[in-house]
C-alpha cells in the first residue's frame, strides 16, 4: 500500500514524464495549429477576415499559392476541390501545386507552367493530373497572377482546374472498361516530394519515370472553347473578389500589373489633340522600360472595358490571354525593334475576359527630331460593325496614326510634348 501511495505522490517521476509529455503535446499541437493560421493570414492581412467566405462562394476547383512563403506553398483550396481531386481541402494547405503531378504528366505542359510563373503572367495548358488515389485525370488548368495596383508586386497565384469531357462522353456514347488504371499508377506515383518551387515537379530525380502507359494514360484531351471559357469567368470571378476586399485593407489588388508610378504626364495640349481622335488606340512610351501606355483614347476604354487609372502604366499586353498568337507577338516585337509599322489579325481579351479579334495596327511615332517617341497601337474589333465612311478599316486606322503624328510633331518642337512639371 505504502509503494502504491507513493506511486500517486505529486512530484513523482512517472508523473513528471507524463507532465513533460503531455507539454510536448501541447507544444506539437500549438505548431499544428500555428501553420493553417500562417497560411490563412496570407489571404486576411492583405484583403479581410471575409475573403474567405467569398471564395468559399466561387464554384469550381481551385487555388490560390503565395510565392512570398518558401516553397510556394497553397494558401487556401476551394470547396471544389475535393470532388476533383479526392484531397480535402485542409490537407493540401502548405504543399507545393505540383502534388497532382504523376509519372505521366507531360513535360512540356509543367515546363510551360513553370515559365509562366517564372515570368509572372497568365497562362492555360491542358495537363494529366493525378487524384488522390492515383487515378489520372485530364484538366485545363487555368495560371493568372495578382498584383498589388500600387506598384505592380507579385501578391498571389491563383491556378483554376477545369476537368476535360471525354470526347465519347461528350458525344453521349458509352465509355469503354478496362482495367482500374488508379490502382496500377497509384503503385507508380511518388507520394512523398520534397518541396519545391511552385507549382511544378522539378526535371530532376524520378518524378517523370518512364513507365509502360499501355491501358493507364488515355490520348490528350483538347479543351473546348466552353471549358475554356469556364475557366477565365472562374479566374475573373476570383479576381473580382480579392479585389472588391482588398479595398477594405486599403491594398487595391488586380490581375493585371499596372504602375504609373514614374510615368510621365502628356501635356494638356497633347492630351486636347489626341482627344479629338476617335479611333481605339493606346500610345506607349517608347523610351521607358517595358513601354507602358501613357494615353488610352475613349473607343479605347469603351472596347476594352479598362479605365484610363487602370490602364496608364500598363504594357499593351494587358489584352494577351490564353489564345493569343505567341508568334504574332514576336512579329510586333520585331517591328517595333526596327521601328517599323505592322498591322496583324490578334486574339485580345478584354477586363471582363471575353476574347475579340482584333486588327491591331502598330506605328512608331517621332518627334520634331526624327526620334521614335511613342508607339501607336490602333485596335479594331473584327466582330463589331463600323462606319468608315466609305474607307476600308486599315485606312480608316491609318488616320488615327496621321493624326497622331501631326500632333506629336507640332507640339514636341516647342516642347509641349509633357507636362512643364516633368
Amino acid at each position: 500500500m505504502a509503494s502504491s501511495g507513493a506511486a500517486e505522490a505529486p512530484g513523482d517521476p512517472g508523473e513528471r514524464d507524463d507532465h513533460h509529455h503531455q507539454q510536448r503535446d501541447d507544444q506539437q499541437h500549438q505548431q499544428d495549429d500555428e501553420h493553417p493560421r500562417r497560411l490563412t493570414s496570407s489571404l486576411t492581412s492583405r484583403y479581410s477576415d471575409w475573403v474567405l467566405e467569398a471564395l468559399d462562394e466561387v464554384p469550381g476547383s481551385f487555388l490560390l499559392t503565395d510565392p512570398a512563403l518558401a516553397g510556394h506553398p497553397i494558401v487556401y483550396a476551394s470547396r471544389g476541390l475535393p470532388a476533383l481531386t479526392g484531397y480535402a481541402r485542409r490537407e493540401v494547405l502548405g504543399r507545393g501545386a505540383r502534388l497532382f503531378q504523376g509519372a505521366a504528366t507531360d513535360r512540356a505542359a509543367v515546363a510551360g507552367v513553370r515559365e509562366a510563373v517564372r515570368a509572372q503572367r497568365a497562362h492555360q495548358t491542358t495537363i494529366l493530373n493525378y487524384r488522390r488515389d492515383g487515378a489520372p485525370h485530364w484538366v485545363l488548368l487555368h495560371l493568372a497572377p495578382v498584383f498589388r495596383a500600387r506598384d505592380g508586386a507579385l501578391l498571389h497565384f491563383l491556378a483554376v482546374q477545369v476537368p476535360i469531357v471525354a470526347p465519347a462522353k461528350r458525344r453521349g456514347a458509352p465509355m469503354c472498361c478496362g482495367s482500374a488504371p488508379g490502382a496500377v499508377l497509384a503503385a507508380c506515383r511518388e507520394e512523398a516530394r520534397a518541396d519545391e518551387e511552385f507549382p511544378c515537379a522539378s526535371h530532376k530525380g524520378k518524378v517523370f519515370v518512364d513507365v509502360d502507359k499501355r491501358g493507364l494514360a488515355e490520348e490528350p484531351r483538347v479543351a473546348t472553347d466552353s471549358e475554356k471559357e469556364k475557366a477565365i469567368s472562374t479566374a475573373n470571378s476570383i479576381v473580382s473578389a480579392l479585389n472588391r476586399y482588398s479595398k477594405l485593407t486599403g491594398l487595391v489588388v488586380s490581375g493585371k500589373r499596372c504602375d504609373s508610378v514614374g510615368i510621365p504626364a502628356l501635356s494638356s495640349s497633347l492630351n486636347l489633340s489626341l482627344g479629338r481622335i476617335k479611333q481605339s488606340f493606346v500610345l506607349t512610351h517608347s523610351c521607358l522600360p517595358d513601354m507602358p501606355i501613357v494615353y488610352a483614347s475613349d473607343a479605347f476604354v469603351s472596347l476594352t472595358g479598362y479605365s484610363r487609372e487602370e490602364i496608364l502604366g500598363c504594357n499593351c499586353r494587358v489584352l494577351n490571354g490564353p489564345g493569343t498568337s505567341l508568334e504574332v507577338l514576336e512579329e510586333i516585337n520585331h517591328h517595333i525593334c526596327s521601328e517599323q509599322a505592322c498591322t496583324v489579325d490578334l486574339l485580345c481579351y478584354r477586363k471582363d475576359g471575353s476574347s475579340f479579334r482584333d486588327l491591331l495596327h502598330v506605328s512608331p511615332i517621332r518627334d520634331a527630331s526624327g526620334k521614335v517617341a511613342f508607339h501607336i497601337w490602333v485596335h479594331l474589333d473584327l466582330g463589331a460593325k463600323h462606319d468608315f465612311n466609305g474607307l476600308t478599316p486599315e485606312v480608316w486606322q491609318l488616320g488615327a496614326v496621321g493624326a497622331v503624328r501631326v500632333a506629336v510633331r507640332g507640339l514636341s518642337a516647342s516642347g509641349s510634348l509633357l507636362r512643364p512639371s516633368q
